[in-house]
């Protein structure tokens, strides 16, 4: 098992075939149809950081590197992030 992680052109590539996997999936309806169901999951504090750490001890406990591992919902066909804050509060503390 190398410990040197691969280079960018790695990662640009490898997101490009996992595009293009998802958009030709069998099944996947064309885009200008309207979603019939949603599904939304909240996960409080579940931030950009926090992922790419739960992604990264994922890896490692597979016995990688750690930069390959993949969370469940990494492989929903369309996933989003929203971000809040409050602008009445700091730390924790409403003002």
């Amino acid at each position: 098992m190398s410990r040197m992680s691969p280079d960018k052109e790695f990662w640009y590539e490898n997101a490009r075939l996992e595009l293009a996997r998802r958009l030709d999936r069998p099944g996947t309806p064309p885009r200008h149809d309207r979603a019939k169901n949603v599904v939304v999951f909240v996960g409080d504090g579940l931030g950009l950081a926090t992922l790419t750490a739960a992604r990264i001890l994922k890896g490692q406990k597979e016995g990688k590197t750690g930069e390959e591992g993949w969370l469940a919902w990494d492989l929903f066909p369309a996933v989003a992030l929203a971000k809040v804050r409050l602008i009445n509060c700091t730390g924790g503390h409403v003002v």
